[in-house]
């Protein structure tokens, strides 16, 4: 009990004092019954105690102090694998979330964008054996193109940080939520106050972006929402991000977090921030981020 709630060098005093007081007791009384009223054998006796006690306490200390050396070398280690293990599983889960959006991206080239440049590819083809036809069949394949077009610049928005647009964040964030309205029936709100963005630094904006990123796809894939509230804000030197929906929710004690959630975790950790995420069947979900500016 005592090695869990004291440090080592407090056990060390203590087992020290201990064993002093012991030592003194015990010997004082052995001492005094040896020499018989004799002070000068009292006094000789007394001298030997004190030598003994100084060689025995010293190898005392030693054995005790080693032994707490070695089960301190075996907690290091201990904790030194589990940060081994911690940094492996945080690149495994990286790398899968990097495999993850490479299938994504290429399942929307592959389903969309193919699909619809090969609907063009047609028609032009068409039109070139059908003159009569001609001018209908262009005008279509216009509008797919345009199709593509917009496909194509939705692809560049999801993948381009803020940094690469050349806007701060907020007028990138404000641009994801434009973009998400226009093809989704949701309504987002973003809700920044006096939120400051100068002293950010660019790889802090940049996770911010990908957090709400991240956690927008989640809430329009999964969660059947109508309404999404944004909160950024500074406390001191913290910044804290809210996002609320007023989804179906999900009960937090049966289903697992996805890898959306585990990208937007792991992704705090790494600059030792940290995320609580609250929801129940019919509530919606409330995910906050909070880290050191």
């Amino acid at each position: 009990m005592i090695s869990r709630k004291l440090s080592p060098s407090l056990q060390l005093a203590l087992i020290f004092l201990l064993f002093g007081l012991t030592w003194i007791i015990l010997t004082d009384a052995l001492s005094s019954g040896l020499a018989r009223k004799n002070t000068s054998l009292f006094s000789l006796l007394q001298t030997y105690k004190g030598l003994l006690f100084m060689i025995v306490a010293a190898a005392f200390i030693l054995l005790i102090s080693r032994r707490m050396f070695q089960q301190q070398q075996v907690l290091m280690r201990q904790l030194s694998d589990e940060r081994m293990q911690y940094k492996a599983d945080l690149a495994r889960e990286v790398f899968n979330a990097q495999e993850l959006e490479r299938r994504k991206l290429s399942e929307e080239l592959h389903d969309n964008i193919n699909q619809l440049l090969g609907v063009v590819k047609l028609y032009i083809e068409h039109a070139q054996v059908n003159p009569s036809a001609k001018d209908d069949l262009l005008s279509k394949s216009t509008e797919y193109l345009m199709q593509v077009i917009n496909e194509v610049r939705g692809l560049s928005r999801s993948l381009t940080s803020p940094e690469l647009q050349g806007l701060g964040l907020i007028e990138s964030v404000n641009t994801l939520i434009e973009s998400i309205g226009e093809i989704g029936k949701i309504s987002i709100a973003l809700k920044d106050g006096d939120f400051s963005e100068e002293s950010l630094p660019e790889m802090k904006k940049l996770m911010l972006y990908r957090i709400m990123q991240e956690q927008l796809n989640n809430v329009i894939k999964h969660a059947r929402a109508e309404h999404v509230q944004i909160e950024l804000k500074r406390a001191g030197s913290q910044v804290r991000l809210t996002i609320h929906d007023d989804g179906i929710g999900f009960d937090m004690e049966k289903t697992k977090h996805g890898l959306g959630l585990k990208n937007i975790r792991h992704r705090l950790e790494l600059i030792n921030g940290n995320m609580r995420v609250e929801s129940a069947p019919g509530c919606g979900c409330r995910l906050e981020a909070m880290f050191d500016a």
